[in-house]
């Protein structure tokens, strides 16, 4: 089983952000998705998950964290806000890894990037 792993910040105040709902979907086709998981960041904005492969040797993902509800809760979205949410499209090829991917957001931008380890 591969495990996905997230820190995500509040670079506005600079603490972890806390209770910022995250999906991870399985892309099935053109339109088609699965929900792999549906959870919330900790008091510390991580969160750890698994995740088997569907058998494919290549499966894509779509990973989501909605960040405006977060930002909206702590007074810091702006009206009629652009950006609501962060979509990362991952290509998982690997099952016996831990997919890390830190995340840093604010009202206007956010900062994410990833390290793959292989599992121990």
């Amino acid at each position: 089983m591969a495990i996905l792993s997230t820190h995500t910040l509040d670079s506005v105040s600079g603490n972890s952000a806390t209770n910022v709902r995250v999906q991870l979907f399985r892309l099935l086709g053109d339109c088609e998705k699965e929900l792999v998981f549906d959870t919330r960041t900790n008091q510390e904005g991580r969160l750890s998950e698994t995740f088997e492969s569907a058998g494919s040797e290549v499966e894509n993902y779509e990973l989501v964290f909605h960040s405006g509800d977060y930002l909206e809760q702590h007074n810091r979205q702006a009206a009629n806000p652009v950006m609501d949410s962060v979509v990362i499209r991952l290509n998982v090829r690997d099952f016996e890894r831990r997919y890390h991917i830190p995340l840093l957001i604010a009202p206007h931008n956010y900062t994410v990037w990833w390290s793959g380890t292989p599992e121990a």
